[in-house]
């Protein structure tokens, strides 16, 4: 009899166990992407949310159609290279923790796309190491010129004169050339012009564009070769009291 009761007692011990084991086996949490950038010729970098007491992330990538690739880091963002150009990429993220020695995963994040091109937006990748009333417009911010939304873009200015109004981008000499939209924002002042302004883009100092903007002009579309470029500048004439956007400006590899 005694040994009988001493194996229920044994036994209930051992799933008493198994249940507190079960209740403090730790969850991992669904982890979310946050950005998704192309940062080279062939390469993206993939940004997500940190979950607690994770481990480390598994990121799986691919093209339609095809097998997921997958790399592991500790990080909170990956860069995927030798993409395709041209091609649509797929991307998801999950997290993971060490359970007694085995890898716990979490679910995977909602799968983000993302086609590699041969040019990239500058404000996307690229903050001015130094300027001057700039303003940037991405991730869906927009301005109005030329009565049309104007996106992946920055302002340059002041509605008073006699301010200076500059950008400088290190822009790593790895580009082909530039391409851009310039005018006077919608609904800014003109004062105390009636005519134009000179909007100005130097590559590593020197001077290589000035163009000359009508305050009740259409915007103005411009390209300039930038060949082994490290520094870029653009600049609005000091005495320019008004807005001077700059829409979808392009960096070509």
């Amino acid at each position: 009899m005694k040994k009988f009761l001493c194996f229920i007692v044994v036994l209930c011990l051992i799933i008493q166990g198994n249940i507190i084991a079960v209740q403090a086996a730790p969850t991992v949490k669904k982890t979310s992407i946050v950005s998704v950038k192309q940062v080279g010729k062939q390469s993206i970098k993939i940004g997500w949310k940190r979950v607690s007491g994770a481990k480390g992330y598994v990121l799986q990538y691919k093209k339609s159609g095809e097998q997921w690739k997958k790399k592991n880091t500790t990080k909170t963002s990956g860069t995927v290279s030798g993409l395709e150009k041209g091609m649509t990429y797929q991307f998801r993220v999950c997290a993971y923790k060490n359970v007694n020695g085995v890898k716990k995963y979490g679910k995977y994040s909602v799968i983000k796309k993302k086609a590699v091109q041969d040019y990239i937006y500058l404000v996307d990748l690229y903050t001015p190491y130094n300027s001057s009333y700039y303003e940037a417009y991405s991730a869906g911010k927009y301005f109005m010129m030329g009565g049309v939304q104007q996106k992946n873009s920055f302002i340059l200015g002041q509605d008073h004169w006699g301010v200076e109004k500059n950008a400088n981008f290190n822009i790593k000499g790895k580009y082909s050339k530039l391409t851009f939209d310039v005018g006077k924002v919608d609904g800014a002042s003109d004062h105390p012009y009636d005519g134009d302004f000179d909007v100005s883009v130097y590559a590593d100092g020197i001077l290589v564009k000035t163009i000359s903007v009508q305050v009740d002009g259409l915007p103005i579309t411009v390209e300039i070769p930038l060949e082994n470029v490290e520094r870029l500048t653009f600049e609005a004439e000091e005495e320019a009291c008004t807005l001077v956007g700059f829409s979808n400006v392009k960096l070509f590899y």
